[in-house]
């Protein structure tokens, strides 16, 4: 009986201990990850990919390049090329990042976290334009913040294993839908 009281003791402390490193962001990281949104959105409105890039979490970077044999610097010049690529073909109508409604978590280690509603309106050239909606994950790697897109399974995947912390953490489905052209 008295390990029974000695480990639900020992338990209680490490949960107290646990919420006790608990902390929401501060003022300084929430008015950095403003900066780090309004930096984003510029780079996306102005066709300017490089800094794109430079907002993929570091370590999510360095586990791609390694993975494909190549350096950092290599991945980045390629996943630049494929955005040029890619967005030479379809046209981003609009693109918001809704600072105004971040929602910071935290987790199970205390440090914070946040989920940004982000919609973007797509022209493909078809009948119709494409509304997508999605959460973009920021989260603070040495001191930073960076930001990713939730709402792929490969992304994720990556994530998870580069940043094990995020292991149990569930993100919220993204959607896609068609918008009639006037």
């Amino acid at each position: 009986m008295k390990r029974i009281k000695l480990f639900l003791a020992a338990a209680f402390l490490s949960i107290a201990a646990s919420h006790a490193l608990a902390r929401p962001a501060t003022e300084t990281e929430s008015q950095a990850l403003v900066q780090a949104v309004t930096t984003f959105d510029k780079a996306m409105r102005g066709n300017d990919y490089a800094t794109v890039v430079k907002t993929i979490p570091p370590r999510v970077l360095e586990h791609m390049a390694k993975a494909s044999g190549m350096t950092v610097d290599a991945l980045r010049g390629i996943v630049i090329e494929q955005m040029q690529a890619a967005l030479a073909t379809v046209k981003i109508e609009s693109f918001a990042m809704d600072v105004s409604k971040v929602e910071y978590k935290e987790l199970p280690n205390g440090e914070p976290y946040a989920l940004i509603p982000t919609e973007v309106v797509m022209d493909a050239g078809g009948a119709d334009k494409i509304l997508a909606k999605s959460q973009t994950l920021a989260l603070l790697d040495g001191g930073a913040w960076y930001l990713l897109r939730v709402n792929e399974d490969q992304q994720v995947t990556i994530m998870r294993q580069v940043y094990p912390e995020f292991a149990e953490v569930e993100f919220p489905a993204g959607s896609m839908e068609a918008l009639k052209k006037p």
